[in-house]
């Protein structure tokens, strides 16, 4: 009956040391704000690390299917927060093999063990996303 009470506790305790330990290790990086919009033009602004990459910024999402990129697929048109100066930008959803490893090198090369650490809890099968000036033809 005690070794079944300490399998609980662990359990329990392992929500808090998961997130003590991404906060520790995350507390040094560059983190930006991307605002989208939705389909009734509500903003909703999402946390993300960036780097960047052949010119441009560039963010990734550890899902297809999150909401802020699903906004980004309806309404590409973004704003991109980053040291305080906000930035209108076309996002372009690149899932290629290619553009897929340069971004994930890229980031890790940037963020380091933050990088692996969040890729052992959340990553699964995660795309890059181009931010394009606006205004500007994408891929250019």
């Amino acid at each position: 009956m005690k070794s079944f009470r300490g399998v609980l506790v662990l359990l329990g305790a392992l929500p808090l040391l998961v997130a003590a330990g991404s906060y520790l290790v995350g507390e040094q990086i560059e983190v930006v704000a991307l605002r989208t919009l939705d389909s009734q033009g509500h903003a909703y602004v999402t946390m993300l690390w960036i780097v960047d990459f052949q010119g441009r910024p560039w963010v990734r999402s550890a899902r297809p299917t999150l909401s802020w990129v699903e906004r980004i697929r309806a309404n590409p048109h973004v704003e991109l927060i980053r040291n305080g100066k906000t930035t209108p930008y076309t996002a372009a959803i690149v899932e290629t093999a290619d553009a897929r490893r340069a971004i994930d090198e890229a980031i890790a090369a940037k963020y380091g063990r933050v990088d692996r650490w969040s890729g052992l809890l959340v990553r699964h099968d995660a795309i890059p996303i181009r931010l394009d000036p606006a205004g500007e033809l994408p891929g250019r």
